[in-house]
């Protein structure tokens, strides 16, 4: 019915304290195997395995999650994930790489700039506003000024 199909392979991270998961999604059968391997080796310690799940096109889907809280920057490129799918030879190898993790998070840096576009924006909106309301109230005719002699009859 289906060929074997290989999967995307993607490294995704929530935030950056969070475990990094190896994600494979489009893949068939689901015989099918998702590791991290350290140094060629497998890992089991520090290694949440989800299941599988099924995708609506009929292919598979699964991810396994690295916990890498003890593991130094320098050590990351010990570190790949494996994706083996039965009958076919060759695995998906995908190298811990920190550019090539997907998140989404935004950086604190990006985060400044938005925030200071808004208060930009913000501001501007304002200062407008009040231009346009001076400029209506200059514009205004002089009933305003009989309408305040009405307010205090002494003067």
């Amino acid at each position: 019915l289906y060929s074997p199909e290989l999967p995307s392979v993607s490294l995704l991270q929530k935030t950056p304290s969070s475990p990094v998961s190896c994600h494979a999604t489009g893949f068939y059968p689901h015989s099918a195997s998702l590791f991290w391997r350290k140094d060629e080796e497998e890992l089991h310690e520090e290694v949440d395995h989800g299941e599988i799940l099924p995708n609506h096109d009929g292919t598979f889907q699964m991810s396994v999650d690295l916990n890498l809280s003890s593991v130094t920057p320098e050590d990351w490129t010990r570190y790949d994930c494996v994706f083996q799918l039965s009958g076919v030879k060759e695995d998906i190898i995908t190298k811990l790489e920190k550019d090539r993790i997907r998140t989404n998070w935004v950086k604190p840096s990006d985060m400044t700039v938005l925030v200071t576009a808004a208060v930009v924006v913000v501001a501007l909106i304002l200062i407008g506003a009040a231009g346009f309301i001076v400029y209506k109230k200059k514009k205004a005719p002089d009933n305003s000024a009989e309408f305040s002699e009405q307010l205090n009859p002494e003067t």
